[in-house]
């Protein structure tokens, strides 16, 4: 018959007895957590820096509009082709959800 407790038993290995093997247990636990700390922090500046370097090595992209002079429309001016959205609209009611009246 299948017992699911001896499963867990098999994957969970015991710790040690001696007082200072369980120290010395302690101390390897710590280290490997900060070895995969420090790969953690690595990685996350090494991706900062690359898109840094990128980043300042990227073409610069001119805005479409300057910040100071706003395109100002003119009344006689015919619109540019595909400047003009033509097309119906109508507003749609949100529907509540079932069970909330």
């Amino acid at each position: 018959m299948f017992r699911a407790y001896r499963v867990f038993s098999m994957l969970r290995p015991a710790r040690p007895r001696h007082p200072l093997a369980q120290a010395l247990l302690a101390v390897v636990a710590l280290c490997a957590f900060f070895v995969l700390l420090l790969v953690g922090v690595a990685i996350a500046a090494a991706v900062m820096l690359g898109g840094a370097v990128l980043r300042a090595l990227a073409p610069a992209r001119r805005p479409a509009v300057a910040d100071d002079t706003r395109a100002q429309p003119r009344d006689n001016a015919p619109a540019a082709a595909g400047e003009i959205i033509d097309g119906e609209f109508s507003v749609v009611d949100k529907s509540l959800p079932h069970g909330s009246r």
